[in-house]
């Protein structure tokens, strides 16, 4: 923020805001884009919302290593303070620059940061925000506030010679942490009297009493304890160098797009065996481990890499919760299957960069896939960050492991906090996460990452440049069919043509090249989805680019002349066989009494159970029947159960930060030039409160009318101003919120 003229000092933010100009305005919203929603009337009120805590703690938690610690020291200084005092401070725990001006340099860059997002203003008087000074605490960097009377650094040392072991213990103790409890810590006590360690620090001052029950490290004397450094580990004011070996971008680019091809494939696999079997979410919401099992046994893979394709597909909505509490395929899932194969993969990267949850966590035990375990919202953010560094380093680079930790941790240091993941347990999440997407390949970032924008902003109609969308295989209209009763698709089928392959064949080998087997079985599920024996012959000839072999079309004719042989309907329930042998054999069959069959006549037979019931056992005595209606009409297949997907409600983001910038600036030119500032009014309050002095206090009463009382100030604390009235000296309590003017009358 550099002020149009450097003689101003600016009294509060809206001031040094409205001095700032237009481009720093726009940086500003850049960086704090949630200043920017809703839209602020003027620099006055995006000033007040700037210096909110909840705006502030979420930008303060986005800083970096060097830039929050710069940030700290300015809340130990006093305001205003200078960056020079700033970089006095800061000396001493510079991990990586030596000597005064290099040091300086440093903490300007980082000042120029913090002052860029509103943290504080001035240029040779620089200004916290209140909330800056709030969110470190009464002792930021674990320093004590100046000492109204400091000893001077030859006092220090001479008394700090001659303590004890004993009184050095205490010192070690509130060297970064300078408030103790200690009962009558206010009594006086000589160093002839003095029978503790406690005592002996108190009277030779090296400790001083801060309230009658707390003893407190004066900052002078910590400061020599620290040996001059400001906290207990330097900290780089730069950022850690992440790099490693290289390998050939071509090939770790063919490695990524099978990676990202078979993600695409086990999320239609997960599709398809949502839609053959039930899965019904646990309590808490997510997946049974013995459905997890079930699904990574039929995909193949290892329980971690399916727990991350269900937690995908549920966050790009292909997958959601439907009747009963199962998961299903929803029908976003029936549009997304149609679309070609890189489109499909950037709307799954997409999903995948703002999901707030850790997918590539491995679950312990109790956990599920979908539970509320793995919910992150700091998880953008680190992805975000590490899509960066990855986009830095370049294609082809398989970055070393410590480094990103390292470079991770230096640029949010706050991703890891108490009860949360460590820095290097989510980098390697992230990491594989990234490896199962292809964003990574053969353990080196592939040209995938380097080609999406790190922040994941990019519109929804951006695609894949060109070469890397030429990776992904082609769609095949056409399968081989073999004389070994299986099919053989030298690609990916487009999705209508794998479906109804997959109806007719069990799918055995899944990849660019996928491998499906015919069986008696497979196609008297055809049968039961309405197909007859003629339509499957044509789609064979149709969709093979060789003849059928005459083993497969044997097999579909036996399966037609099998199939409904027996016929079962509801009369709760019936039987129709044409072969007279057959009904004998089901009725001499041992389970036969348990469902009630009798004869009522030729070829007709009945049961106490419902037909599914007859079904099953029909079919394992190792008949084919076919179920059909009251009327005698075979019973179609029933719809395809969908969950349904709503529209998430997303805060607007169209407008770009120009627009916005200009827009504020053209309420700020609207406005009245007589109001005082929020900030300046507290202000007024604050210095009348601390000096007892009478203001002439405007407000808005409680009917909504205009009020004007002469009073004086006594506090103001949790939003509410408690005053004196000056004719009664009753006590109002009036909120802030609703203060229009302060005069001071004295």
């Amino acid at each position: 923020m550099v002020l149009t003229n450097p003689t101003d000092r600016p009294r509060t933010l809206a001031e040094a805001l409205r001095s700032a100009g237009r481009d720093f305005l726009i940086r500003l919203i850049e960086l704090r884009p949630d200043l920017g929603y809703p839209l602020p009337a003027d620099l006055a009120e995006l000033a007040g919302r700037a210096a909110t805590t909840t705006s502030t703690v979420r930008t303060l938690d986005r800083l970096d290593a060097w830039t929050r610690l710069v940030a700290e020291i300015l809340a130990a200084l006093p305001d205003p303070t200078t960056p020079a005092e700033a970089a006095e401070l800061a000396a001493g725990t510079v991990a990586d620059l030596a000597g005064p001006d290099s040091v300086a340099a440093a903490v300007d860059r980082a000042i120029g940061a913090l002052r860029d997002r509103a943290l504080l203003w001035g240029t040779h008087e620089l200004r916290l925000t209140r909330a800056v000074r709030e969110y470190f605490g009464p002792y930021p960097g674990g320093l004590a506030p100046p000492s109204p009377q400091p000893l001077d650094p030859g006092q220090v040392a001479e008394r700090l010679a001659a303590a004890g072991p004993d009184e050095r213990d205490v010192l070690a103790r509130l060297t970064y942490s300078p408030a103790g409890a200690v009962r009558n810590a206010d009594r006086p006590v000589s160093i002839e009297q003095a029978a503790t360690p406690i005592d002996r620090l108190l009277a030779r001052g090296l400790i001083r009493p801060l309230t009658p029950e707390t003893v407190i490290l004066p900052r002078e004397v910590a400061w020599h304890l620290r040996e001059a450094r400001f906290a207990a580990t330097p900290v780089p004011a730069t950022a850690p160098p992440v790099g490693g070996r290289h390998r050939d971008g071509s090939v770790v680019d063919r490695a990524a797009a099978g990676a990202a091809y078979g993600l695409l494939e086990d999320v239609v696999g997960v599709a398809a065996l949502l839609e053959e079997a039930s899965h019904r979410l646990v309590r808490d919401g997510g997946v049974a481990s013995r459905d997890l099992t079930q699904l990574a046994r039929a995909l193949g893979t290892d329980l971690a890499q399916t727990a991350f394709v269900v937690e995908l597909g549920a966050a790009a909505d292909l997958y959601g919760t439907g009747g009963g509490n199962r998961l299903l395929p929803t029908t976003s899932y029936d549009r997304w299957v149609g679309e070609p194969l890189p489109d499909r993969w950037l709307r799954l990267v997409r999903a995948w960069m703002i999901m707030e949850r850790y997918p590539g966590r491995e679950l312990a035990a109790g956990q599920h896939a979908l539970g509320p375990e793995l919910a992150a919202p700091a998880a953008p953010a680190a992805r975000s960050l590490i899509m960066e560094l990855m986009h830095a380093a370049g294609p082809g680079t398989v970055l070393d492991h410590d480094q990103l930790v390292a470079a991770v941790g230096w640029h949010r240091p706050r991703l890891a906090t108490a009860g949360q993941p460590t820095i290097a347990e989510l980098t390697t999440w992230i990491w594989r996460e990234a490896g199962y997407l292809g964003l990574t390949g053969l353990g080196a970032v592939s040209g995938f990452a380097v080609a999406l924008n790190p922040s994941g902003t990019e519109g929804p109609d951006a695609a894949l440049p060109e070469p890397l969308a030429a990776l992904f295989p082609g769609l095949v209209d056409s399968i081989i069919v073999q004389a070994d009763l299986t099919a053989v698709a030298a690609g990916p089928l487009p999705y209508r043509l794998a479906e109804e392959l997959r109806l007719l064949a069990v799918q055995e080998s899944r990849g660019g090249a996928g491998v499906y087997r015919f069986s008696a079985e497979s196609l008297r599920r055809a049968f039961d989805a309405g197909w007859t024996a003629e339509r499957i012959h044509d789609w064979l000839s149709h969709h093979s680019a060789t003849s059928i072999p005459q083993p497969l079309g044997y097999l579909v004719d036996d399966v037609a002349r099998q199939y409904g042989s027996v016929r079962i309907g509801p009369a709760t329930s019936y039987l129709r066989v044409d072969d007279e042998a057959r009904a004998q054999t089901i009725l001499n069959h041992p389970g036969a009494a348990q469902l009630g069959l009798r004869r009522l006549g030729p070829g007709v037979l009945i049961a106490a159970a419902e037909p599914y019931q007859l079904v099953e056992f029909v079919r394992e005595i190792g008949f084919a029947p076919a179920a059909e209606d009251e009327f005698g009409r075979n019973l179609a297949p029933p719809d395809r159960l969908r969950a349904t997907v709503f529209e998430r409600v997303r805060t607007p983001g169209t407008a770009r930060p120009a627009e916005l910038a200009d827009a504020i600036l053209a309420g700020d030119r609207g406005r009245d030039p007589d109001r005082v500032e929020t900030a300046e009014l507290l202000s007024r309050l604050t210095r009348a409160a601390k000096n007892a002095s009478p203001v002439l206090l405007g407000y808005v009463g409680p009917d909504g009318d205009p009020v004007e009382r002469r009073l004086t100030p006594v506090d103001l604390g949790e939003g509410v101003l408690r005053a004196v009235l000056a004719d009664d000296s009753a006590v109002l309590r009036i909120p802030l919120s609703r203060v229009s003017s302060v005069i001071p009358l004295q």
